[in-house]
């Protein structure tokens, strides 16, 4: 049941780990929409390298899950289904929009972005498959409506990843008391 946080946190034990990458990655996202064209990418790649590296400083010293228990093999199965998926979808989109400047090229790695999380439903929990919903949506709005600039859907993903990041962060703590 999604109110039952705590038991969320022990059924999906990369959910603190997910958090923690989805708000560093979502300030990224959100630095390199709001700085502009020549930022998109630059933050974004920060944002990313500063997620892996808290990532594996997380799982070196095993804080990423404490109290949450090993997660099991098919959440690590699931977790690189995932990325293989998104590392597919990217080349597609990079194949069908060579334009890599372009605001189509932009929203449409956004949205295959949002159909990995959907994935990552199964490893990380109900909050991640969410955001994949709602990330996918916002990039279908930007690639409809094109007279509002792609940024402002860049910008609004970044703060998507952030607020679910942190609620993921907050559900991972959550102690059976609490809930």
């Amino acid at each position: 049941m999604l109110t039952d946080w705590s038991g969320m946190a022990r059924r999906f034990p990369l959910i603190r780990g997910g958090g923690a990458l989805l708000v560093l990655v979502g300030l990224g996202v959100i630095v390199g929409g709001a700085g502009g064209r020549n930022w998109l990418l630059p933050a974004l790649i920060t944002g990313a390298a500063l997620a892996f590296l808290a990532m594996m400083i997380g799982g070196i010293t095993k804080t990423i899950f404490t109290g949450l228990g090993t997660p099991k093999i098919r959440h690590w199965v699931v977790l690189g289904v995932g990325f293989i998926a998104e590392g597919g979808l990217v080349n597609l989109v990079v194949a069908k929009v060579p334009d890599r400047e372009s605001r189509e090229f932009w929203l449409w790695i956004l949205f295959v972005v949002g159909v990995h999380f959907l994935i990552l439903l199964f490893s990380h929990g109900p909050v991640c498959g969410l955001l994949g919903l709602i990330c996918m949506l916002n990039a279908a709005v930007g690639l409809l409506l094109s007279d509002v600039p792609y940024r402002v859907f860049w910008v609004t993903d970044g703060v998507l990843k952030v607020a679910a990041g942190t609620a993921m962060i907050w559900i991972s703590y959550r102690r059976p008391s609490q809930a």
